[in-house]
Parts: structure tokens; C-alpha cells; sequence
């Protein structure tokens, strides 16, 4: 079963994601009887593994070598946040909060600021270096609800004041911890490193249980759409900056134009704050749930296209 998930571009995180959404989008109650069970296979254990897997990546994290993944990995995400911003506020001043073709400012927003980290870990696993599983945790950032509340503050109030940070501090807080045992003792790196490719197991299997493939399907066109252009508006840049500007191979940047499976739960909370939004929190998550099938099954087959282009 491995073997066949390593054939799969991102397949060790894709293949265990799909089938459970497929599973709990027919029994969504599965495995919800309390104890060990539902920590361990339900929804419930979902920020335990992301944090594991940020304290892992830490570990992993060599101080003598920090310029070299900033230079590649962390310039990718600093571009890609850059220009999710200015895309989001331009769609912001000319489509307003309602949108358009059914495409809220919300919508727009929580999409174009994701990042799937997992993806790109699991392709730079198999295309790219060791070091490069550093990044996830910096990755993980924008899909956080921190970015597209920040934006969309400052869109209907001018302001910053609704915006909690926390979010932000405590994907930090294991991430640091990690560094520092990592670098205390490298043999940390090397026990907690190896349990990466296993928590990303891990990590589509609960991630997969909060899409629900029928509510996908409800979004309908505008679901399609917007992953359409959240494509469009970020592969292409993201490819050539990595590999005309950064002079690399292209494919972390493929990987890092992708939505997270945790985004879904921006639209909801950036409601909280900003009870403007409401209104359109069901459409855009509905939007978000489908721009991640599509995105996180489409980016690894383009890699895998371009990987065999570029080497044959």
C-alpha cells in the first residue's frame, strides 16, 4: 500500500485525504465513540498532527544552513503571500464584498491566500532536498485565518483591531522548540524527521473528514471557477519566479499553489469578527472545499509533467 501512495505524486497525502473524504462524506459520524478511537481517527486529532509535524520540521531545521532554505523555499512563500495580497484587494476594489459569478471578496480571499504545505512536502519529498521540510511550518501560515482577516479588515474598516494573533504565535511556538532541540541534539532531527512522512499520513486522513464531496458538488460552477483562476493567477508566476528568478527547478512553487483542506474554517471565523462577511461564509467555504480536491489533485500530476519535461 505504501509502495502504491509513493507511485502517486503526493499520494501519502492525497490518497490517505480522498478516501477518507469519501468515507466520511457517506458516515460522517464514523469513529466519533469517544476515546482513544475518536482522538486518533476522527477530525479531533487534526491540530496535535499539525503541530507535530511543525515541531518535526523544526527539528529538522539546521541554523548553519537557514540562509539557504529562506533563499529558495522561504522567498517561494514570501511571493506567494505578496502576491495573494495584491491579487485580494484588487478583487476587492473593483468586485466589492459581493463578488462576482457567485465568487464572494470572502471566497476570493481565503482561497487565494491558501497554501497547502502538505503537498509540497510531500513533492519536494519525493522531487526536491531534505531541507526543504523546513518550510512547512512558515507555509502553514497563510492558510491560517490571520492573513484574510488582516485583508479584509482593512477593507471594511481601515483598521487591524478584530485581528487575533494567536493563530500565528502557535504555529511559532513548536516550530522555535523545535529548532531548539534540533540543534541541541541532531539526533532529534533524525528521530522526529523520519516520523514526518508518517504524520502526513496521518494528516490527509483527518483533513479528509471535514470535505465533504457533496457539499463540493453544491458549489457548483462557482466552485469551479475559482480554482480555475486561483490556478491561472498563481502556477504560472510561481513556476517562473522559482525557476527564472530563483533559479531552481520549478516544482515547489507548483506545489506551494495549492488550497489547504484547513482553510475552510476561515471563512467562519473571519465572520466572527467581522459579521459583514456572514452572509457569504457557507458559499465560500463550499468555494474552498473545491478549489482543495481540485488543487491538491491536479498540482502533483502537473509536477509529475513537468518533472519528466524537464528531465527527459
Amino acid at each position: 500500500m505504501i509502495n502504491f501512495m509513493r507511485r502517486v505524486p503526493a499520494g501519502t497525502f492525497l490518497i490517505p485525504m480522498v478516501v477518507s473524504m469519501v468515507i466520511y462524506s457517506f458516515w460522517p459520524s464514523l469513529f466519533k465513540i469517544g476515546g482513544p478511537t475518536e482522538a486518533f481517527f476522527s477530525s479531533m486529532g487534526t491540530n496535535y498532527i499539525i503541530g507535530l509535524l511543525v515541531f518535526a520540521s523544526g527539528t529538522t531545521v539546521d541554523l548553519h544552513k537557514i540562509g539557504k532554505l529562506l533563499k529558495h523555499q522561504g522567498a517561494l512563500v514570501v511571493f506567494k503571500i505578496v502576491l495573494s495580497i495584491i491579487y485580494s484587494f484588487v478583487f476587492l476594489y473593483f468586485f466589492g464584498l459581493e463578488g462576482i459569478w457567485g465568487i464572494s471578496g470572502l471566497g476570493f480571499v481565503a482561497v487565494i491566500m491558501s497554501i497547502n504545505p502538505a503537498i509540497n512536502l510531500s513533492i519536494t519529498d519525493t522531487y526536491g532536498e531534505k531541507d526543504d521540510a523546513a518550510i512547512y511550518p512558515f507555509a502553514v501560515i497563510p492558510s491560517l485565518p490571520a492573513i484574510p482577516l488582516i485583508i479584509m479588515s482593512v477593507y471594511i474598516s481601515g483598521g487591524l483591531g478584530e485581528v487575533d494573533w494567536t493563530p500565528v504565535i502557535s504555529v511559532f511556538f513548536p516550530l522555535i522548540v523545535g529548532i531548539i532541540f534540533g540543534n541541541v541534539d541532531k539526533e532529534m532531527g533524525k528521530i522526529f524527521g523520519a516520523a514526518m512522512p508518517a504524520s502526513l499520513i496521518l494528516l490527509g486522513w483527518l483533513l479528509g473528514q471535514n470535505m465533504n464531496m457533496f457539499e463540493a458538488i453544491k458549489s457548483g460552477v462557482s466552485g469551479v471557477i475559482v480554482t480555475v483562476i486561483f490556478m491561472a493567477l498563481t502556477m504560472p508566476l510561481m513556476d517562473f519566479f522559482e525557476t527564472k528568478i530563483l533559479h531552481y527547478e520549478g516544482y515547489s512553487g507548483i506545489a506551494l499553489s495549492t488550497v489547504a483542506g484547513v482553510t475552510t474554517a476561515v471563512p467562519a471565523i473571519v465572520a466572527v469578527a467581522l459579521p459583514q462577511v456572514s452572509e457569504y461564509v457557507v458559499s465560500a467555504t463550499a468555494q474552498i472545499l473545491t478549489a482543495t480536491i481540485i488543487t491538491n489533485v491536479f498540482a502533483p500530476i502537473i509536477v509529475r509533467k513537468l518533472y519528466g519535461k524537464r528531465h527527459h
